[in-house]
């Protein structure tokens, strides 16, 4: 089993239930690759969606990371093309588009989607400030 195994918790992972004060549990949080560049799943439940939950969770997760991990410098997050929801909450919590990986995203039903990548950078966060990539940097 899954949990038994350490998926949910250990060295490189932790999860957390995402509580909300009036709602209650409203989801699920799992941090990865915390031993290397962190990343997270964040699985919101279908009652909780459309309610701006979604970037609360993401800046406190943000802050969790930022505030525990002091030398860790950059955040990361990926989600399928056709996730809107969660593009817009990336970018509403600050994150900045970095990847648009082509066909990245393998699916049951039919061709793999996009995967676009997202980030926050400790400097940023701390600054309170969202620095572009630079797209444009060959000569």
């Amino acid at each position: 089993m899954a949990v038994d195994n350490g998926a949910y918790r250990n060295e490189d992972n932790d999860t957390y239930w995402v509580d909300h004060s009036e709602a209650g549990t409203i989801g699920i949080i799992r941090f990865e690759d915390l031993t290397s560049s962190p990343l997270f799943d964040l699985r919101l439940a279908e009652s909780a969606r459309g309610h701006g939950y979604g970037v609360h969770a993401l800046n406190e997760a943000t802050r969790h990371v930022f505030s525990t991990m002091p030398t860790v410098h950059r955040f990361e997050g990926t989600t399928r093309e056709d996730n809107i929801a969660m593009r817009k909450t990336f970018l509403a919590a600050g994150w900045v588009k970095e990847a648009h990986y082509r066909e990245g995203w393998p699916v049951s039903e039919g061709f793999a989607l996009d995967s676009v990548g997202y980030a926050v950078l400790r400097s940023d966060w701390e600054a309170g400030v969202t620095t572009p990539v630079r797209w444009d940097d060959l000569p």
